[in-house]
Order: structure tokens, then sequence, then C-alpha cells
């Protein structure tokens, strides 16, 4: 067996019947060749960006999805479309051609590609040119897309051709702009008002030829036999439509099959043409007269609708549900448990989500990120009817390992994660046809990315409360508790004393000779031997004392003990520590504290205050003591 080629597949789009039918057609022709085909989809459709509604924020989100390859698996490219936005398509090609791969381009035209094109011109003229030849048309109105739009400007240059080349004059104020959609009506209604009426209505979709012939009908004119209504696009909707849309079917599934074969001839070192057309052809039905009205199958039209909407009523349910069980998740593992169990309902056998580490916390948010996803990732495998399988994973080139070269063929379909501009991570999936439910599939992972974003949120809130109230009861210097903190956390430690019958130690501290070492050595030394005292009381913390800074160079300490020569043996710890900080460290000064302590039971205590004037007052006679010693 050879070496098996393998083609990488880059789709937009959350309205993908069209691409869906491309798609079809390229796994079609891969399986018949035993390729593999790794499809990386963006959900988001460039329309929506030219339309000022997608935002820069977005298109990053998604297009992480494109920068996923490893481009040296792949033995060429096939694009469906100008992906998001000129730069992200520059950005595919660029990377395909360092690797000198061959990239075909379909339904779009760009610098670098091998483009096939639908020949949309040929069939709208072949529409107009069949009214006047066939049915002996005279006066056409056009309703167009979207003024300026490229679809819209070829096929009105198709009807304006089709005229010309008939001998029919061209009039501008018989072309109007139905947008594609509802606004027809409106066009269409001007148009009717005038004195002379038209022979016919050539749309530039199946949408507006509907609309316009509800229109039509309702005012009581007949289709065909008043007026003819054409369409373009052939949908399933235009073909049932009473009566069924004369319309012009682009070779969507036939140009999937033609890039394929584009890729072949490359592959065999064959010449390609830089710009290849598929042309549309003629499908005509009733409502230019070519087909007699014959009676609907409602019974099939209406199951079918039924379906639709019993899966569309679920799938609403599903969603529904699942973002309310997800309030309920403490954890992000418990979070993608109940994601993995509401994957069930697209009947789905296996999927794997690639998380980013910092989404799951096991690192740093700030960890290294390699055009956006970091090298340690959290690998969630589900397969259906089994718990999800956690495991961390390491891609030096993001995307993980593939047998490539294996007894099946791999057709694999990767789909971003991300929230705003930041990538969490991606979904994979195999392609066996997920993309025929992109519209539910992009629904769910809206809400997915969603509740990951709000559980990120909400950690974060966490801890950035945790940081304030940290800041709010502890030292910014030594990170002990100042005196809010203590009061906040000794009275725990006098209830809990009280409840168990415990004694409670004071220990009052206070550094030997600040002011001889700032005064000297300069203020980073003076708050050096601070933070020192302030280690040593950590280290001596054997049962959880509440170790406090109540002033510059002034220390307490609070716990509870059995006995009375624990707060001495506590004492002793500290001196021991700053010892040894002594000797290890050779500075011209020397660290050190005095200490005073009393113990007390619960009972006998009657305020904190009255505990640290008491420590305190032992402070200052050792304080003294030491101060006589020097003096001799």
């Amino acid at each position: 067996m050879g070496i098996r080629k393998t083609i990488g597949l880059f789709v937009e789009g959350d309205d993908t019947w069209q691409e869906g039918v491309m798609v079809d057609a390229i796994i079609d022709a891969v399986c018949e060749k035993d390729y593999n085909v790794l499809i990386f989809h963006s959900l988001m459709k460039k329309p929506a960006y030219d339309d000022g509604v997608l935002s820069d924020n977005v298109v990053s989100g998604e297009s992480a999805i494109y920068k996923l390859p490893d481009y040296r698996l792949l033995d060429g490219v096939i694009i469906l479309g100008e992906i998001l936005r000129p730069d992200v398509t520059q950005d595919i090609v660029r990377r395909a051609q360092a690797q000198k791969l061959p990239v075909i381009n379909i339904n779009d035209t760009h610098q670098g590609c091998y483009n096939v094109n639908y020949d949309d011109v040929v069939g709208m003229k072949e529409m107009v040119l069949h009214l006047i030849r066939d049915h002996g048309c005279r006066k056409i109105d056009f309703i167009s897309g979207f003024q300026g739009n490229k679809e819209s400007r070829e096929r009105e240059e198709a009807y304006r051709s089709a005229l010309e080349e008939s001998g029919i004059p061209f009039e501008m104020d018989r072309i109007g702009y139905g947008e594609f959609y509802l606004p027809a009506v409106k066009v269409a209604e001007e148009f009717m008002q005038r004195q002379e009426k038209p022979d016919a209505f050539v749309c530039a979709n199946d949408t507006m030829a509907m609309f316009i012939t509800k229109y039509l009908t309702d005012l009581g004119y007949r289709v065909p036999e008043d007026i003819i209504v054409t369409g373009f696009d052939h949908t399933s909707e235009a073909a049932e439509f009473q009566p069924s849309i004369a319309s012009v079917e682009r070779s969507i599934y036939e140009s999937g099959k033609v890039a394929v074969e584009l890729l072949e001839k490359l592959w065999r070192g064959e010449c390609v043409p830089e710009n290849t057309k598929v042309p549309a052809h003629l499908v005509l039905n009733q409502s230019c007269g070519c087909k007699e009205r014959t009676k609907l199958d409602l019974n099939r039209i209406n199951q079918a609708k039924i379906n639709e909407i019993t899966e569309r009523d679920l799938f609403i349910h599903q969603i529904s549900g699942m973002w309310r069980d997800f309030v309920s998740a403490d954890s992000m593992e418990a979070l993608f448990r109940l994601i993995c169990q509401y994957m069930d309902f697209f009947e789905w056998d296996e999927l794997k989500f690639c998380i980013c580490e910092d989404v799951f916390g096991q690192r740093s948010v700030n960890a290294e990120r390699i055009q956006g996803y970091t090298p340690h990732m959290v690998m969630v495998t589900y397969r259906k009817g089994k718990e999800p399988e956690f495991k961390t994973v390491y891609y030096p080139d993001i995307l993980p390992e593939l047998d490539l070269q294996g007894e099946e063929r791999q057709q694999q379909e990767f789909i971003p994660m991300y929230m705003n501009q930041h990538t969490i991570g991606y979904m994979w999936l195999p392609a066996e046809h997920s993309i025929r439910k992109a519209p539910m599939l992009y629904a769910f992972m809206t809400t997915v990315n969603s509740a990951i974003t709000e559980f990120c949120l909400l950690k974060e809130k966490d801890i950035l409360v945790n940081k304030l109230d940290s800041m709010y009861v502890r030292d910014e210097l030594t990170k002990l508790y100042n005196r809010f903190g203590m009061e906040r956390y000794v009275d725990k430690i006098l209830d809990v004393a009280k409840k168990k019958g415990e004694m409670v130690m004071c220990v009052a501290m206070d550094l030997d000779g600040l002011k001889v070492i700032n005064d000297t050595y300069g203020h980073a030394d003076g708050d050096n031997a601070i933070v020192q005292v302030a280690n040593a009381m950590r280290q001596a913390s054997e049962r959880r004392e509440v170790c406090i800074r109540s002033g510059g160079d002034e220390f307490l300490v609070f716990g509870i003990v059995d006995q009375e020569a624990e707060a001495a043996a506590y004492v002793q710890r500290v001196e021991e520590y700053l010892d040894h900080y002594n000797a290890m460290n050779n500075w011209p000064y020397t660290v050190a504290c005095s200490c005073g302590y009393c113990v007390h039971t619960a009972e006998q205590i009657n305020s904190l205050e009255s505990m640290i004037k008491e420590a305190d007052e032992l402070l200052y006679q050792v304080k003294v003591r030491k101060k006589t010693l020097r003096s001799q």
C-alpha cells in the first residue's frame, strides 16, 4: 500500500447547507480514493462580519482553529470560500505555501490558490434566455439581492447580457434590490403599480421568488399563467412550494469533486488552470410553466416538518436543561462531565475536548501559548455510556498525533472553543457528519463556551475577592495578619477554647534595635529584619497559631495550648530560628527579638486587650533585663 494522502479542509459558517453539500462531495471523493481528511471548521459566517456584526475578538477566537493544524502532515489544502475575512484566508494560504502545499479555494478567488467557482452568470443567463425564447417574455423585472454584493452583481450581469443577446433594450428601472429576503415583496409591489405589468419576475434567489409568488397569488394573479416567477439555488423548500419554483441549481456537489480532482492532478505534476468554473444548470418547474401542477405528498412533507420540529424542541429542552445543570458544577471536571452527558443528543459514539491547561487551573493563566494554545493541554475523552477520561497531554505542534497511515483512513473534525479572543481549546470528533447538524452544534458550543466562560469568571472573581480580603486582613510586608485580621481570627480561637475548655496563649514580641538598623544600614535592611521575625513566627507555629504584626516592630501570637510550657517552647523556637538565620547570613547586624507571654484558660480571659497588656508588661521586663545586661 502506498502512502495515504491527507487533505486539510477549512470550512466556515453556521448557515451550512451549501458548505455541507460541498463537504459531502469532498468526503465521498476521499473515501473513494482512500485519502485522509482533517476538517477545521469555525462556526461563524463571513457575511456577519461584512455586516459589522462579527467583532475582532470573535474573529480571533474562531480563527484559532485554523492555526491548529501541523501543515507538515498535509498533502493539500481545500478552502471553502474566503474564511471569515481576507487576512484569515491569507494566513491559511501562507502557512500552506511555506510547506509547498497546493491550495484549492472553492467559491472565491484568492491569490496563491487554484480557484474553483460556480458559473452563476451562465446559469442565470440561461434562465432569462429560456423565458425569452421558450415563453415569449419581453418585459422581465429582475429582483436582485443586496446592492453591490458580488453574487448580486454577477446575476444582474447575466440578466443584462441575456436581454442584449435577445435584442431587448435593458432598462435600469427594471432592477430592484430585495436583499435576498422579505424586502423583495416591497420591490415587487412597486413594480406592479406600473401601468404595464411584467411578464416575469426573475429573482436572485429562491426565497425571494417564494415571497413574490405568494404576494402575487394573494393579489389574485396566477403563477405562471399571468406572471412567471423564477429563482436561484434550487432549495428543497422551493421545490416543494406550490407552484414549485423554476430555479438555477449551482453545481455545489460537483465543485467539491472537482477540487479533489484538481489536487490529484497537481500531485501528479500536471498543469492546472488558476481558475476553474463549474457551470450551473436550469431546473425547470411549475412557476415557469414547464411542469404541470401535481398533487403534493403532504403526508411526507408534514412528517418531515414534524420530525424537524420535534428534533428542534428536544434540542431546546436539552439546552435549557444543560444550562440549568451547569450551575451546580463546582469544578471544571464536573462541568465537562455534564457537557459530555448532554452531547449524547448528537448520538456520536466518541468525541474529545482538548482544553488549555490554564482553563483547568492546572498552571498559571499566564502560561506560554502557541498560536493561542498552551503546550500542555487537558484531553477530555468521552465514549458513549462511559465516564469521561481526563489526561494531560503535550503537543509540541498543538495538533494531537493521528495515525494517518493506519488501516483506517482518518476523517476528523476540529471545532473551536473560546471566550472572546481567548482560546479555551477545541472539540475533536469524527466527521460523520456533524456539519449537517452545524446550526444545532453551533448553538450547543455557544452554550458550552458561555458556561466555561462563566465558570472561569466566577473563579477569577473568587480569587480577586480572596486577594482583596487578604489585603484587608494581612500586613503587606510580612503577610502576617494585621489588627483587622486579629479581630477576625483571634475571636475564633477564643470561641473554640471556650467550647472545649482549653487554654489560650498570647505572645508579645518586639524586634530588637530596629531604629539602629534603619539609621545605620537603611530601611531595606530594616524591612528584612522585620520579615525574618515574621518568618520565625510562622516557622515556630505548630498548631495553626494566629501570627500578627500589630505595629512597626511589634508582633503578637495567639494560640490554643494544653499547658503554659508550650508558650515558652514557642518563644524558644522563634529564637532558635533567628540564631540559625544570623549564623547562616553574615550581616553586619543581628536580627533578634524580645518576647513576653501569658497563658490563661478561656474562662479567665476578660478581653483580648487585657491579655495583650499582660504579655506586653512581661515583654517590657525582658527588654529591661536585656538593657541591664548590655550595660554591665
